[in-house]
């Protein structure tokens, strides 16, 4: 009904023509041909690109390109979809942006396993709820005259260093010690500090257990997870490459690193104040005078970087922070009822819905394949420019993130972005198109096996979407 009303308020060739606009500035943006699956750059490349490389050969895009008939592209779908062989299950939900229409659905209202595709919920509900500007900010307290504690305050992304460009690492712990130290010789000045100081961790913003009884413990020794803290480097990496390790203690690790720099900051300074090298949990809720701070990279950008990698740590910290942000407690159950109160109150079908999680880790979340189109669409179609921002911060297909080794064929590399999902005996992908003939759809598929394999036909997805972008079904 609330997208109904919003249709009715802005006029559906309005919202369709502003769409088209953004898809043709996107997609004018040159695709460097993929090579082997790049990983995340750990300098300021969101995403990047080759100089040398060709324009996209686009489809022509027009307001009133004629949407595919249902028959037609049911007889497209069905036979792509039905390639997986005996003891395969492939659901999907193909929706028309701009008339709202489900024009294909191969048990599309049944609830699945989402993998990673829940990430596109998840991606929804943070830029709603907490706002696509707003960046997190981490801290020093001064809590008595020995005692600096280091608050987390959900940037899970910190660097080590100055700070970056870059999403992973923009904000630096060692800024943070040398603000913080500047501080201190200030404080102690006043007579405020004594002559040694020792560090304590607040990881307060967060409540309950730090993994969720409904991840397998494989997903921890396979570094897919890590316990969740609202302060970690790297996404809860030992280095900002992506591929790296993830740490056992996330927040400890980063304060063990503050500390450091801290005692490197202070001593630089002179003047014979000593920093202690054991790190230790503060009480939650310790007061004190705040000393200095960083900032993180805008929830938008954390977005994206969440959407095009795939990270299951940041996924799981958005969903806490988001039922923060509803005022709830930060845990993985709240955080879970919180996406889906969001979800639901935008008036998106969430008919059978049952999360557990927010990164698409658990195998018991179930989410539909049209609830998933149905998000995209209305992220498409959005009043409100930071949901339909969503839609750019999708991999491209042949170019970022998971897509850049997938869908790299002339006719879909570039004009095709979807969110992939890879778990034992799942794969999902979900996103948006633009047909042969220029009309926009939004698209969820699954696939379920039993054969003990991770992300079963991915090449049956890439076949279906490739004959989706490539239709005209007429």
């Amino acid at each position: 009904m609330k997208q109904a009303l919003q249709f009715l308020r802005l006029g559906i060739a309005v919202l369709v023509a502003g769409l088209v606009l953004g898809l043709v500035a996107f997609f004018l943006v040159p695709v460097a041909f993929p090579g082997t699956a790049a990983e995340p750059a750990p300098a300021p490349q969101e995403p990047a690109l080759l100089a040398a490389a060709d324009p996209t050969a686009l489809p022509h895009l027009d307001p009133a390109a004629p949407a595919p008939e249902p028959a037609a592209l049911k007889s497209v779908l069905d036979a792509a979809l039905s390639s997986g062989g005996d003891g395969t299950t492939v659901t999907a939900s193909v929706i028309d942006v701009a008339s709202g229409e489900e024009l294909y659905s191969r048990s599309g209202g049944q609830p699945g396993i989402p993998a990673s595709s829940l990430k596109v919920l998840t991606a929804i509900a943070a830029t709603q709820d907490i706002g696509e500007s707003h960046r997190f900010t981490t801290k020093t307290m001064l809590k008595d005259p020995n005692t600096v504690v280091l608050v987390g305050g959900g940037d899970v992304l910190l660097g080590a260093g100055g700070g970056s460009a870059s999403v992973s690492g923009r904000a630096g712990l060692g800024t943070l010690a040398q603000r913080t130290a500047t501080a201190l010789r200030k404080a102690r000045a006043a007579g405020q500090v004594g002559e040694a100081v020792r560090v304590e961790l607040d990881e307060s913003l967060f409540a309950g257990a730090a993994l969720n009884p409904d991840w397998d413990a494989s997903l921890v020794t396979t570094h897919n997870i890590s316990p969740i803290s609202p302060i970690a480097m790297y996404g809860a990496r030992a280095t900002r490459d992506a591929k790296s390790a993830r740490v056992a203690d996330p927040g400890m690790h980063a304060a063990t690193v503050f500390a450091k720099e801290l005692r490197a900051a202070v001593a630089a300074a002179g003047g014979g104040m000593q920093v202690a090298a054991e790190v230790v949990r503060a009480e939650p809720g310790t007061p004190g005078t705040e000393l200095a701070s960083v900032a993180s990279a805008t929830v938008g950008e954390q977005v994206r970087f969440m959407l095009e990698v795939s990270d299951n740590y940041v996924a799981e910290v958005l969903g806490r922070l988001v039922a923060v942000a509803q005022e709830q407690p930060g845990d993985h159950s709240h955080a879970a009822a919180a996406v889906e109160q969001t979800i639901a109150g935008l008036g998106i079908d969430t008919t059978g819905m049952h999360l557990v999680d927010t990164s698409g880790l658990a195998g018991v979340t179930r989410v539909t394949p049209l609830t998933l189109a149905r998000a995209l669409e209305y992220a498409a179609t959005s009043e409100h420019a930071a949901l339909r921002n969503l839609s750019y911060r999708l991999p491209v297909a042949g170019a970022t993130g998971t897509l850049a080794s997938r869908l790299g064929a002339p006719g879909t590399r570039g004009v095709l972005r979807a969110k992939t999902g890879s778990l034992m005996e799942v794969s999902s992908l979900s996103g948006l198109t633009v047909t042969r003939d220029g009309r926009v759809l939004a698209f969820s598929f699954f696939v379920h096996t039993n054969d003990r394999t991770i992300a079963p036909h991915k090449g049956l997805l890439d076949a279906a979407a490739a004959a989706l972008t490539g239709c005209g079904c007429r």
